[in-house]
């Protein structure tokens, strides 16, 4: 790991258990691998978990988008780089770069945090946080910022899910990478088999529990997916997502 103060560096290497069955790095892990190193980046910048929770509030990962123009494959080792693009007193963003073993860029990253208050979980003040921990990077990031994800009718539900514990972290709510995965198995082992994720976006608006079912609502149109959690007795999701496919060669 290096850390060049406004940015931190991570270098993982592929083992066949983490593959997808295409024997390459799956979304959910380049998602996992994102948390990661923002967690380490934070904790090295006295922004992590236990420097906020003195002030009663900790980060929470609200957006995320991935554009991966290859995929790490088996036994590959890859370098994810993180830095800080802007702030304000509710938001951080954080960009990411990942590059192969030879330093090529091969995907990008771009992630909304939002701070928390952990006893009322609505949104928490973070101006009482010196501004000297949040170095902003000059870093450019190229993935854009996503778009809404139109409503989803009854007609585009496609399955209902219950969140069981293995779905839970230790705020006793549903895991970020557990709703990726949910909405990735919506697609068949064929489909993957010919096609690949060019971009993802999640955004995650209510958190959910453990015992409550959902609806996975899915709309494609050409090579677009998008994709709604939602709880039954609400009209709004509790996560949504768009995916652009690319024919795999």
């Amino acid at each position: 790991m290096e850390n060049i103060n406004d940015e931190l560096s991570k270098t993982y290497f592929l083992t066949a258990g983490e593959c997808d069955a295409q024997g390459l790095m799956p979304i959910w892990l380049i998602a996992e691998r994102a948390i990661e190193t923002a967690i380490e980046h934070a904790n090295s910048l006295s922004i992590g978990y236990s420097d906020l929770l003195k002030f009663g509030i900790g980060w929470v990962l609200t957006r995320l988008s991935i554009e991966m123009k290859r995929y790490p494959k088996i036994n590959d080792t890859y370098t994810v780089t993180t830095w800080i693009e802007g702030y304000n007193r509710r938001f951080s963003d954080r960009c990411y770069v990942i590059t192969d073993a030879d330093g090529e860029e091969i995907g990008h990253i771009r992630s909304m945090w939002m701070a928390i208050n952990f006893a009322t979980r609505e949104g928490a003040d973070l101006g009482e946080i010196e501004k000297e921990c949040f170095p902003v990077s000059a870093r450019a990031c190229p993935v854009s910022r996503p778009g809404k994800v139109p409503p989803m009718g009854a007609d585009d539900i496609q399955r209902q899910y219950t969140f069981r514990f293995c779905d839970l972290d230790f705020n006793r709510h549903v895991n970020t990478i557990q709703y990726i995965k949910l909405i990735l198995n919506g697609w068949t082992l064929d489909h993957y088999d010919a096609n690949a994720i060019d971009r993802f976006d999640v955004t995650f608006h209510h958190e959910c529990l453990f015992g409550q079912t959902v609806d996975i609502a899915v709309r494609t149109a050409d090579n677009i997916s998008h994709c709604s959690i939602i709880l039954p007795d609400s009209s709004h999701p509790a996560v949504s997502s768009s995916i652009r496919w690319r024919p795999r060669l």
